[in-house]
């Protein structure tokens, strides 16, 4: 008896759809984001401490992108354990598992062109 109980639970739960992960802050979350994206782009930037070697590899417009976020970047940078939730018009909002740091990067022709400290 027991074991029918347990071959039909295994049977009702492997007919269920996968469930998509899902947090307060950012809504769905990218759980596995595609080689190339803004999404594993913006999770590889968030990674790395904000250098003239960072504005060089991920940024639009290295000097005014540079003025404009450099003070917070450099305070913020890196995001440790970052997840990433769905893109989203071409941004990527991103949350720091650590401390609960929340940053969104825009992106234009696949570089950071802009960024904002909430989604």
């Amino acid at each position: 008896m027991l074991r029918m109980i347990l071959a039909m639970l295994i049977i009702c739960a492997s007919s269920l759809p996968a469930v998509t992960p899902m947090s307060a802050t950012l809504g769905l979350v990218e759980t596995v984001p595609a080689e190339g994206s803004i999404t594993s782009i913006a999770l590889e930037a968030a990674s790395e401490p904000y250098t003239e070697e960072w504005l060089d590899k991920y940024t639009a417009d290295k000097i005014s992108f540079g003025e404009g976020y450099s003070a917070f970047l450099s305070e913020t940078l890196p995001l440790e354990n970052a997840i990433a939730g769905k893109e989203r018009n071409g941004a990527v909002a991103l949350r720091s598992l650590a401390d609960g740091t929340v940053i969104s990067f825009i992106f234009t022709d696949g570089r950071i062109a802009a960024v904002s400290p909430s989604p």
